[in-house]
């Protein structure tokens, strides 16, 4: 388990997904453990790992705290609603639809040509195009937001993240990449920063709801916290079009583990 959580914390800090999308299946198919208590300590176990990496990047002068902060809050807005929907939808058709949309995202990044803007390969380009539109002149690069787009994609994540029990890192990462044409080596550290805010609000929600087990908990937090800081140390020598390829191999990873999560909860 400790390994599982190490390496997961790693690679989930250098494309920034956090990498609760693969930890909680493995804790669930693996281990067994029954799946509130492993989403609970999954979260409790991000919180410290997302917040060492955003010092990290905070540093590198990498993360667009506007960008994270707008989409941030749609999030919350959409997660709220995704927990109240699981009462009413039928969660595991839902998810293997939606994994079959992630590993189709990851396939279109495996393909999309680096010489013509992300963007322009994006079925959110011209969502991305109406206003209120907001144009980020940064020193890592130059890219627009739309106000239509930002809410449209932080109300997605967080109603998926709220109807999966799954973090939306793994997916806002990619749309800033795919919709905003936003650069990988932004996109990854401010999808991160903004783990830091769910994972804070989650680990509390989870803690009232008593969906921690301790002996757990604190277990993956020694295990994701070291994750985190190599991860860290491979995501400062990792070219930007390497970083592209592997935000694309996660998110295929983790459509596949959202098929299998699926599958299992199909059996039962």
């Amino acid at each position: 388990m400790f390994l599982a959580a190490f390496i997961v914390s790693a690679f989930g800090t250098v494309v920034g997904f956090g990498g609760g999308v693969f930890m909680v299946p493995i804790l669930t198919l693996m281990f067994h453990i029954p799946i509130q208590l492993a989403i609970g300590c999954v979260i409790l176990a991000l919180f410290p790992a997302a917040t060492i990496s955003t010092l990290h990047n905070l540093r590198r002068g990498t993360i667009d705290f506007v960008v994270g902060i707008l989409l941030e809050i749609p999030t919350i807005i959409g997660t709220i609603l995704g927990a109240w929907l699981t009462s009413y939808l039928p969660t595991w058709q839902l998810e293997l639809l939606f994994s079959a949309l992630v590993i189709a995202s990851g396939v279109a990044m495996f393909r999309r040509n680096r010489k013509v803007p992300s963007s322009k390969f994006s079925l959110f380009h011209k969502l991305n195009s109406l206003p209120p539109r907001l144009t980020r002149n940064t020193a890592n690069g130059t890219y627009q937001i739309s106000g239509i787009t930002v809410t449209a994609f932080g109300l997605a994540s967080g109603i998926i993240a709220g109807l999966f029990g799954i973090g939306g890192g793994f997916i806002k990462g990619p749309l800033m990449v795919l919709g905003f044409g936003m650069p990988a080596r932004v996109a990854a550290p401010t999808a991160l920063f903004m783990i830091v805010i769910t994972s804070a609000v989650g680990s509390i929600s989870h803690y009232w709801l008593g969906h921690i087990q301790w002996e757990i908990g604190l277990f993956l937090v020694v295990a994701f916290t070291l994750g985190s800081v190599l991860g860290n140390r491979i995501a400062g020598a990792v070219s930007e079009k390497s970083l592209v390829k592997f935000i694309a191999m996660g998110l295929i990873a983790a459509g596949l583990a959202m098929v299998t999560f699926a599958a299992s909860q199909l059996n039962h």
